[in-house]
């Protein structure tokens, strides 16, 4: 009796998964559901800084998936669901230490699964990747700007714990921020009225 229970409890699940759509797996290149780039954007933002050019730094722009129905299951017996992400390399660039990037928010078509701007993340050639622009659904604080700059401090380490391809790049920031710009644990906070955005990478 339990073992049937337990086969229409799993039978019922995939069911469900089946109408809803909460496939296994993040959405690829090619499916019907992956954001397709919008040809004409019409909102970026500055991003500009300097990089040490002993580091090989490199930035993706990232995008996610607000439509609830736009989802796979992480874990389908625990009930665990994430929405869809896509990311593309970001254009950059480079004049010896200094850089500078348009990040076109808008840069892909909201969509069936109302594709919406996810951020801005870095990794040096191998390794984990870290946040270097958020996205941020507060209000400003009063007298708070929407731009901000943040300085990290970086040195290859390995790392000997799984997910990490050594050497990785292990980055550090000197926690004195502005308390008056969207500035948050070395992460830059990208707000709607953000125009512009300073990051100085600096190697250890």
């Amino acid at each position: 009796m339990f073992v049937r229970s337990l086969c229409f409890w799993v039978a019922g699940v995939a069911g469900l998964c089946a109408i809803m759509g909460c496939h296994g797996e993040n959405v690829s290149r090619g499916d019907r559901d992956y954001p397709r780039e919008n040809p004409n954007p019409a909102q970026f933002l500055s991003l500009h800084g300097t990089i040490d050019s002993s580091l090989d730094i490199d930035f993706r722009i990232e995008w996610y998936a607000a439509n609830p129905e736009c989802r796979y299951a992480t874990s389908r017996l625990e009930g665990a669901y994430t929405s869809y992400t896509a990311w593309a390399p970001l254009v950059t660039s480079r004049q010896g230490d200094q850089f500078s990037a348009r990040v076109p928010i808008d840069g892909v078509l909201p969509g069936r699964c109302q594709w919406r701007f996810g951020g801005v993340t870095f990794s040096g050639h191998t390794g984990y990747r870290t946040a270097l622009i958020a996205t941020n659904s507060y209000p400003l604080k009063p007298g708070q700007s929407p731009n901000g700059i943040v300085e990290l401090h970086c040195k290859w380490v390995s790392i000997d714990r799984p997910g990490f391809t050594n050497p990785s790049l292990d980055c550090r920031w000197p926690k004195d921020e502005d308390p008056h710009a969207s500035v948050l644990g070395g992460i830059l906070w990208w707000h709607p009225e953000a125009s512009e955005l300073e990051v100085h990478i600096i190697a250890e």
